[in-house]
Order: structure tokens, then sequence, then C-alpha cells
């Protein structure tokens, strides 16, 4: 039998002066996490200091607007009860557990939540996997405005070795087969910007399941601002809700040097997946 003891946050606030303010792109809060085992009597401590997003991480537009900086989306987020982890460095793996809902996501769905997609697709029986979406490239209008205008027809993407890689080819990316007509359109209206902003509301940021179930966003630089201003501004309550921040660019398209791979190849793809798996435990989807 396993007890887990949820995550307990302490969170760290300085008054002193305006300059002050900007340490809280840097500091938020301590996690604790106790797990003890009762069938082996062992008792393991992992200690998480995260949530650190730095100023070159968080999405431009929404930090020249007060109501959605990065300091206003993390505090209203974590005022709901939301959890922010930073995965990187010593960061103690984070247990993904059966019965969660994982909702993987990068900047245009094609490269980062992809690998983590099909990383996690062998355990789709016992959590549910969503679809990839596309944060920043998107049909989310979380800004107001048409994102997907903002991807360059230079951006086609050719000899990619995904399918050799996953076996598989990509994932769907969330909503596309319904908005993908507009992705050569620029004119879309008022109307037609709330329609795609509810929709993504309802399938993504605030979905209509038990409020039990945990849902785990996995996200990646910019993008995880972006979920706290659209979590905290969708949601009444986010006890159950926690955002896995990888803070890595798209290393699909720009591999590591010392990986000696090409972009997009098979040996860049298992690099990536490898980053990727060694913050996350996955003992317990076995």
């Amino acid at each position: 039998m396993t007890i887990i003891i949820k995550y307990v946050t302490v969170n760290f606030y300085f008054n002193f002066g305006e300059l002050m303010k900007q340490l809280l792109l840097y500091f938020s809060m301590l996690t604790f996490t106790l797990t003890l085992t009762a069938n082996d009597h062992e008792i393991t401590q992992a200690v998480h200091i995260d949530s650190l997003i730095y100023p070159h991480e968080t999405d431009k537009e929404l930090q020249e607007d007060p109501t959605s900086s990065l300091e206003t989306s993390l505090r209203e987020f974590k005022a709901k009860g939301g959890t922010l982890i930073r995965l990187d460095g010593d960061t103690v793996p984070y247990q993904i557990l059966p019965g969660d809902m994982v909702f993987p996501s990068c900047s245009g769905a094609q490269n980062r939540s992809q690998t983590l997609w099909n990383l996690l697709r062998p355990y789709s029986d016992r959590i549910s996997l969503k679809q990839p979406h596309a944060t920043f490239y998107g049909f989310d209008p979380y800004n107001g405005k048409a994102n997907w205008l903002r991807k360059k027809s230079s951006d086609q993407v050719h000899n990619d070795e995904f399918h050799l890689w996953a076996g598989v080819a990509r994932s769907p990316k969330l909503g596309w087969n319904i908005f993908e007509g507009w992705f050569t359109r620029s004119d879309a209206t008022p109307e037609v910007l709330e329609t795609m902003l509810n929709y993504y509301t309802r399938e993504y940021f605030n979905p209509d399941i038990p409020a039990e179930t945990r849902r785990i966003y996995i996200t990646f630089q910019r993008n995880a601002h972006i979920h706290l201003y659209r979590l905290h501004q969708t949601n009444d309550s986010l006890e159950n809700v926690v955002v896995l921040f990888y803070p890595i660019d798209d290393l699909i398209k720009h591999p590591l040097p010392e990986w000696d791979a090409a972009p997009r190849s098979i040996k860049t793809y298992i690099e990536l997946a490898k980053k990727l798996e060694r913050h996350l435990d996955l003992s317990q989807l076995q």
C-alpha cells in the first residue's frame, strides 16, 4: 500500500520596494513530497525547489499587460491551488499516476510535445492522454489574436524521421481538425476568435471531468506562462491541477551539438525522449 501525502506549498513574498518585485520572476515556492510505502516500511522524502521562470521564458505579449503578466498569472494560479514545477537539473522526477489526465503541449504541437506524447503513449490504457496542443502557434487566441498567423511558410517540415522512431504517425493536434481551414486565412472576426477560445477552454483548460481527476499539463519554455494565465482565467479551483515545465528549446529542430545528430532524425528523437523521461517517474504505470 502506498500513501501519498499531497504537496505542501510554501510561498515567499518580498515587500522591499518596487525593485524587489522582480524577484517574483525567480522565486516562488518550495514543494515538499512525502511518500510512505507501508509494505516495506520505506520512507522517502523529496524536496523540490521549483516555479523558477526567468524573463526570457515569459510570453512577451502577456508580460506587457499587468493583468496577464507572469507575476499576476502565477499568483492567481497558486491562489486557486495550482502547482507549477520546473523540470530540470536535479529536480526529483514527477510521478504520473494511473487515472491522471495528461495534456502535452509545446509552441506548435509539432516536435517536443509529439515526442512527449509518444513517450507516454504505451501507458494510454492507464492514463487519459490528450492530443498535443499548439499553445503559441495554434488556434487558441489566448491573447485575443489569430496566433496561427505567426507560423511562416518557411517552417514546412522535410526529412522528418518521427515515424521511423515512433513506429506510428504523429498524433493529430488538438482542435486542428476543426479549425485548420483557417490556417491560411487572416480574416477571423471577434466572433470566430471567441468560438475558438471557448473550444480550447472547454476541451483543454477546463474540461468537464470529475473534480477528483488530476490534470497534468506538461509544456515547454514560454508556454508555461500561457498555461498559468489561461488556467487561472478559466477555473474556479486548481486544486488538482499541475503544470510541469521543461525549460528547453525545440531540440528536434535544433539538436544539442553533443548529440551529433541531424534535425528531426531518429537519434534526435531518441535523445530528446531520454531527456524528457529523466524527469518523469512512470513506475506506477508499468
